[in-house]
Parts: structure tokens; C-alpha cells; sequence
């Protein structure tokens, strides 16, 4: 990944703060953790005293698909299990490896990725017991599965047992954890933030030097960027297009990424007699801004989704966006008509409306649309999460 330059945050501590060291976990490294532990390295408050820990350096959680970034050896992250995929690999091995390795560091401060898997637990249990502060990392809400209280009650007891502050995404997790029993001073922001000069960056550069064809793109099209995968709801997506094809939109549809749906979705495409939709497949973070940059909006469709990573990425690069209102971004990034849309993937017809919409405004108005992304994405930036994280370590208000 391209780390661009960036300016820290003034410090909000004074010269007499206390000494603090912090590890991060995460379960593989994609490029929007690097981005976030390069803010941490570059936080003048945690004084580069930060450590990462990677479990698996093969695939992840989605089993099949590896979507770790290759990162400078001289960063001090760790991975445990090289080579290996999360599904190789048992929970236990991973809970005391992780046991071990935080015994050798011995930080003050541990953030933690979740409270659903043995190593999670581990290090939570491990910070417990040896009197450090034990931080959730969280994208979960209220709307992502079916809540039932005898499920919810067990697990408000578990991360009260188990954790002393967290860092959440937006809102509606905010809204979640406080009714597991977190108190809102005691959670943190900015958890969901991506490279945002990186993308802002190389979009720029790229509209200014080439043009879309250049790249075998359209003119203008929607872009989607994720995996074709159910959750996602890409059919939904295809569906909808295929809708505002028919009824005389001229836009192209882009989709870049890889899945199980994905030989669907070919099928459909080539039986409904209307080009301009591209399958590009799974592309490297550092090969996504050309797809960004040349888009007239971006479209994420899904009928679950935590945050939406993507969307941050989208709008960093200066896109409007149509988002579901399952993304778990779409109450912090989307203001209706002011940047985007956000919409039902359950009524019909809902998409097809929000995309003849965009694909019938003006240049000017696009524009607009654009430089308003480009305003509420700069808020969720690493430095932010920087920010927030340096008041948990050093106990201050949030």
C-alpha cells in the first residue's frame, strides 16, 4: 500500500502523561489496517510505543479469498501464523499463541478485534488479568442479525466482564453498545476510517493525466466494489440496472471484485442483451483508485453490511454514493441529496429509482454531490482514529 503523507493531530496531553504502550490485533491485515496503525505510529501522544499483532497471514474469514496487503518489514507488526489461513488454524492455537506474545510485550493498553472468537476472548481475559485496558473494536449493530435477549443478555454480562472501553464506527454501533450496557463516555469513534489522501490522491492524479479509456473503462458508470457474494446483494444491484437500461438510461455498470455469485452474475448480464457491464475482477487496494476516479457514482447494494469500507473509499475519491440502508455507514456518510441516496434493497424498484436519478443530474449537480463526499469523509480519517484512541490510552474524555 502507498502510505501518503500526513499531518498529526496536535497533542492533547500535557508533558507529564503517563507512559503508555499499545498492541493492536487483527485477525489479517488489509490495507485500511495498515493506514490505521501507520496514524497510530505517527500519533505524537502514544510516542511510536504501538505494536501490532496479524494472526494469519494467508486467508482471512472469508475462506477462499486472501485480501492481505503486503506491508514494509520494517513496521513492527508480528504474525503469528505465517502463511497460514484462518481456517487452518485452531482457535485455541491462536488464543495462546496470542497469550504468549502479549505476555513477551506487556502493553498497558490492548485493542481488540471483536468478542466472538477464542483469540478475542484471550486477549481480553489476558488484559483482565494482568490489570491493562482492554479495548473492543466493534462494527456490530443492532440491525445485523436478529437480536433475542436470551442472547443478549449473556453477552451484555461478557463484554462487561471483559472490556473497559471500545472504539465503534458510527452511530448506530454507538446506539448497540450502549444498550450492552456501555456507557457513551467510554466509546470511541472513527473505528471505520480508510487511507483517505491515499485515494483523494491517486483519483486526483489519474483524472488529471488519462482519461477512462485509457483503462478500458466507459464514460460514466456505477461502480460497485466488494465481494459477489449473497450478503452483498449484487444481483439486487444487476437487477435494478437492468431496470434503468430498459427504461432508457445510458450509464455503464462497473463491477470489480470476485465471489461465489460471481458466475451468476456473468450469466445474467451476457442473457440480457445489454452491454456496458464489466466484470474486472478482484483488485489490489493500490489498483482501486483508477476505478474510483473515472465513476459517475458508486453504488453499494448490500443487505447486511457492518460499515461499508468501500463507501469511505468512493467518497475519498470524490464520488456521490447510493448506499443500503443495512450499511452500517449509511447514517454517518449519506446525506440524502446532498452527497447521495440511501435506499431499501427490500422495495422494489427503489435502486432502479435512485439510479436513474444520479444518471439524469447535470454535471454541476455531480460536482456538488462530489464535493460534499469529499467534506464529510475527511471527518473519518486515521488521524481521527488516532485521536480517539491516544484519550483511551491516556484516560482522558473522549
Amino acid at each position: 500500500m502507498l502510505k501518503t503523507e500526513r499531518t498529526t493531530q496536535p497533542s492533547r496531553a500535557g508533558n507529564d502523561r503517563p507512559d503508555v504502550s499499545l498492541v493492536v490485533v487483527w485477525i489479517d491485515w488489509y490495507a485500511y489496517h495498515l493506514a490505521r496503525f501507520h496514524a497510530l505510529l505517527d500519533s505524537p501522544e502514544l510516542d511510536g510505543k504501538v505494536t501490532g499483532i496479524e494472526l494469519v497471514s494467508g486467508a482471512g474469514v472469508h475462506a477462499g479469498y486472501k485480501f492481505r496487503e503486503e506491508r514494509s518489514g520494517s513496521l513492527p507488526i508480528e504474525t503469528l501464523f505465517p502463511g497460514q489461513a484462518w481456517q487452518d488454524v485452531s482457535g485455541l492455537a491462536l488464543a495462546a499463541a496470542l497469550w504468549n506474545r502479549l505476555n513477551r510485550i506487556d502493553p498497558s493498553v490492548v485493542l481488540i478485534p471483536g468478542y466472538y472468537t477464542l483469540p478475542a476472548i484471550a486477549a481480553a481475559l489476558w488484559a483482565k488479568l494482568k490489570r491493562r485496558r482492554s479495548v473492543l473494536m466493534t462494527e456490530s449493530t443492532a440491525d445485523d442479525h436478529p437480536r433475542h435477549w436470551w442472547r443478549e443478555a449473556p453477552k451484555r454480562l461478557l463484554l462487561h466482564a471483559l472490556f473497559d472501553w471500545a472504539v465503534a464506527g458510527g452511530a448506530s454501533h454507538r446506539r448497540y453498545l450502549t444498550r450492552l450496557g456501555f456507557r457513551l463516555p467510554r466509546i470511541a469513534r472513527f473505528y471505520d476510517v480508510v487511507d483517505n489522501a491515499f485515494f483523494r490522491e491517486r483519483a486526483e492524479a489519474l483524472r488529471k493525466h488519462y482519461r477512462a479509456d485509457d483503462f478500458d473503462l466507459p464514460e460514466r458508470y456505477f461502480l460497485f466494489v466488494g465481494r459477489l457474494a449473497d450478503e452483498k446483494n449484487v444481483d439486487g444491484l444487476l437487477d435494478a440496472y437492468l431496470a434503468y437500461r430498459r427504461g432508457g438510461g445510458t450509464w455503464s455498470l462497473v463491477l470489480v471484485g470476485d465471489g461465489p455469485g460471481r458466475e451468476r452474475l456473468e450469466m445474467t448480464a451476457r442473457s440480457s442483451g445489454f452491454s456496458g457491464i464489466h466484470f474486472e475482477g478482484l483488485k489490489k487496494s493500490a489498483d482501486l483508485p483508477q476505478y474510483y476516479a473515472f465513476a459517475g457514482c458508486f453504488v453499494l447494494p448490500s443487505r447486511c453490511e457492518p460499515w461499508g469500507l468501500v463507501v469511505n473509499e468512493a467518497m475519498a475519491s470524490g464520488l456521490p454514493v447510493i448506499v443500503s440502508k443495512h450499511c452500517g455507514c449509511a447514517e454517518d456518510l449519506v446525506e440524502p441529496g446532498r452527497n447521495g441516496f440511501v435506499f431499501d434493497p427490500a422495495a422494489s424498484g427503489e435502486l432502479e429509482g435512485r439510479l436513474s436519478h444520479v444518471g439524469a443530474l447535470s454535471p454541476r449537480e455531480l460536482c456538488e454531490m462530489s464535493v460534499r463526499s469529499a467534506a464529510i469523509i475527511a471527518q473519518f480519517s486515521p488521524e481521527a482514529w488516532a485521536v480517539e484512541v491516544a484519550c483511551i490510552a491516556h484516560e482522558r474524555p473522549l
